[in-house]
């Protein structure tokens, strides 16, 4: 039986979201297929330019929390408990997929791919991965019913990566006529309009889900997920005209205290459920107009936004609607009652919605019978996230692989078709295809304050020193030295290999170096000639060369050490920084470079430049590539989707321990996660020798201080990477359109932080005393 994979919204605990993920399911195997539901849970977080310098932004942002402060969702278990029950019952996941080159994997997997339904192509909340941007092979990709949801899309970003993924779609379909409309404006693409899959179901299918027994007491079922008064105000009129009580499904704190039934515990079977039963609809939402349709029972939709709202989602009921004939059951004016409100004519209707069900039902059995066959011949591609560490071009019996920056700055692997076999060796090696990497336990794992005792070591180093207490120490038990060292002459971070017991030697990999390190050559060596080394990397670096080190059997004999890491920028933006820089300040060409200046204290961060006799120091506010470092902007696409945030490879983890419990400490402490028993034992010998301080603390901390979390590229992350390879644009130029509008709210969000804080420890003493 041909498999296919569905992506889409499943986890969201409310009635459309579940049911629609639901139809989906049943559909496709009605149709003959077995599938399963993408186990994916999105950020739901979309990072574009916006007017933070303007008033209305704030004036906005300070709106909608006190209308969120009022319209309080309410919080109900058993509804929670019924949503787990009734999607455990009818729809199978996938296993966890957190990443992108999680998703990548499932190319393997499966043989088609549906996106769809549910408002997932929403420009507000755009992501990539809806419209299955990690599928390799375009014509197994098929659009069933997304909803775009808006009217118009205003950002220029979003509008060009929506265009650019709709592009791929072979098999291209929406939910409602506006959104074809918008598709056809920004690709010249034609998209069929297709049903709610919700609507592919008969009522006697949907009868079949219901949870519930039928009741004989009349009731007109309301269900808003607004709180216009207006509408509650016709709908408690409609009420009294026809004399039958409301029955409400709860979604705001407020509609307990409407005077009428609130039904807790409801689930998307208890759902269907009151909906077949009732003697009459009101709702504002989709889904509960659908079902409305469906059972043929008399219905009044609401309209839940205003007319100038720019992110109105009204045209989804205006759709279905105005397809079906329905249009006179939609409120527009309030003040004004329906002389018959119960009668609803459903003759024409059913017809109607008999003609689009087969319609839709016929696009997807097509489009599913041409993916899952579809035999197109792809290129060989090991991983959707390459994050350069080169040991797939170490292991590749070929010599098919190189590593080499791409256009945007970032050494990746590149492959030559012609000489690939298709072994798999390189995905076997790959951090991001074969994930042996360990989950960072708060109860398993200690993590530790770590300070060297040498004063000298102290000062030149970027934190605590433990990177150069553990190089030390296994230096002198015959260990060779792999760490990242700043090549003045190339301009860029590479790592080297100091042979066991060159002590002297060991300081070259002091202070940080915030770029992307080219690993391939050091990584080389210690894969065909050493018999045991020391190795410092980023943690993908590290995950890589464990599982090269693991193809021979030989990690036993190896150290490994993973670095607190958040990301490395583009080598483009220092490569543009060093030559503005050195016309600016004169400097020269090859200077010498610290990132991590620690003559004017620890825990702010100046980047030193020296050369030609002169010295350039800043802030990292103040300088140009810190900004861009610091906001995340141009970070390798790795970088978004790192697996390694929570987990790690190495025997130990190491990095700056910020946050307030070292606050007064001026010379740098170390933050020390031991991963393993060989790490544990390291650092009891570091302490033993009276090389380092050592204090046990909370592994949570971790997570408190680090925020180990992936940040999310933004929406014009292409056009700014190409921004920066243009040589008519200053660096400055660049940071002012890009970073001042988020430095400028990260300024007013710290204050407003502060405030609240100072607010909330005010009303702490009041309420105790």
């Amino acid at each position: 039986m041909k498999k296919v994979a569905l992506m889409t919204w499943f986890h969201y605990f409310n009635y459309g979201t579940s049911l629609q993920v639901t139809a989906s399911v049943h559909t496709i195997k009605k149709l003959g297929y077995q599938v399963d539901v993408i186990n994916y849970i999105p950020h739901a977080k979309l990072v574009t330019l916006k007017n933070y310098k303007g008033f209305n932004f704030y004036y906005d942002l300070i709106k909608k929390k006190v209308k969120n402060r009022k319209e309080r969702t309410i919080i109900d278990q058993e509804r929670e408990k019924a949503f787990e029950k009734f999607l455990v019952e009818n729809i199978n996941l996938t296993e966890k997929c957190q990443t992108a080159s999680d998703l990548f994997l499932l190319n393997d997997k499966y043989d088609a791919f549906v996106c769809g339904s549910d408002q997932i192509w929403a420009p507000n909340i755009f992501n990539d991965k809806y419209f299955l941007s990690f599928v390799e092979n375009p014509k197994k990709m098929i659009a069933y019913a997304p909803s775009i949801g808006l009217s118009k899309i205003e950002d220029p970003y979003i509008k060009k990566q929506m265009s650019e993924n709709i592009s791929r779609f072979e098999y291209l379909s929406v939910r409602e006529a506006q959104g074809a409309k918008i598709i056809k404006e920004i690709c010249n693409k034609e998209a069929r309009v297709v049903l709610d899959p919700t609507m592919l179901l008969s009522a006697c299918e949907w009868d079949k889900l219901a949870i519930g027994e039928n009741e004989s007491k009349p009731y007109i079922l309301c269900y808003f997920l607004g709180t216009n008064k207006d509408n509650w105000s016709h709908v408690y009129r409609l009420s009294e005209k026809i004399n039958i009580p409301l029955k409400i499904i709860p979604v705001f704190t407020s509609d307990y205290g409407r005077g009428y039934e609130v039904v807790n515990g409801v689930g998307p079977g208890e759902f269907i459920n009151l909906v077949r039963n009732a003697s009459m609809i009101c709702t504002d939402s989709f889904h509960g107009t659908v079902f409305s349709i469906i059972y043929n029972k008399p219905f009044y939709a609401y309209e839940r936004f205003s007319s100038d709202d720019d992110y109105s989602q009204n045209s989804r009921i205006y759709n279905i609607l105005e397809l079906l004939g329905l249009q006179d059951r939609l409120v527009t004016n309030t003040k004004i009652l329906p002389s018959d409100p119960i009668i609803c004519d459903y003759t024409n209707v059913n017809e109607k919605l008999e003609i689009e069900r087969e319609k839709s039902i016929n696009y997807l059995k097509n489009a599913l019978n041409e993916a899952t066959e579809d035999k197109t011949a792809i290129d060989f591609k090991i991983t959707n996230t390459c994050c350069g560490c080169g040991v797939c071009s170490i292991i590749c019996p070929t010599n098919a692989i190189e590593i080499k920056r791409n256009g945007n700055g970032f050494l990746q692997s590149f492959i030559n078709q012609d000489m690939c076999i298709g072994c798999n060796k390189c995905k076997n090696v790959c951090p991001f295809s074969y994930n042996k990497s360990i989950d960072i336990d708060k109860d398993k794992h200690n993590l530790y304050m770590l300070k060297s005792l040498d004063k000298r070591i102290l000062n030149t180093s970027a934190s605590g020193g433990a990177g150069y207490e553990i190089s030390r120490v296994l230096s002198l038990e015959g260990y060779d030295i792999v760490g990242c060292i700043y090549d003045r002459e190339k301009q860029e971070a590479v790592h080297k290999l100091v042979k066991a017991g060159d002590i002297d030697s060991l300081e070259v990999f002091q202070g940080s170096k915030y770029l992307q390190s080219n690993t391939k050559e050091a990584f080389n060596e210690v894969y065909n000639n050493t018999q045991k080394a020391v190795i410092f990397g980023t943690p993908c670096q590290i995950a890589g060369i464990d599982l090269l080190l693991k193809s021979r059997n030989k990690r036993k004999d190896y150290f490994l050490v993973d670095l607190i890491c958040h990301g490395v920028p583009s080598q483009n933006l220092w490569n543009k920084y060093l030559k503005e820089g050195s016309k600016r300040y004169r400097y020269g060409k090859t200077p010498d470079v610290k990132f991590r200046d620690k003559s004017k204290g620890w825990r702010d961060k100046f980047i030193k430049i020296e050369g030609k006799n002169k010295s350039y120091v800043r802030n990292e506010n103040k300088d140009l590539f810190y900004r861009f470092f610091l906001l995340r902007l141009v970070n390798m696409e790795s970088c978004y989707e790192c697996r390694f945030r929570t987990s790690s490879s190495a025997d130990i983890r190491i990095g700056d321990y910020w946050g307030p419990r070292y606050l007064d400490d001026k010379e740098g402490v170390s933050m020390v996660i031991a991963m393993t028993e060989a790490g544990e034992n390291l650092l009891d010998k570091l302490k033993t020798d009276n090389r380092i301080k050592l204090d046990k603390n909370e592994c949570i901390e971790y997570w408190t201080v680090q925020y180990p979390q992936n940040p999310i590229k933004s929406v014009f992350y292409d056009d700014l990477l190409e921004d920066l390879k243009d040589e008519k644009k200053s660096l400055a130029e660049i940071a002012g359109y890009y970073c001042s509008g988020f430095e400028l709210y990260n300024k007013i969000y710290k204050s407003y932080s502060v405030i609240r804080s100072i607010i909330k420890k005010g009303r702490g003493k009041n309420e105790s005393k």
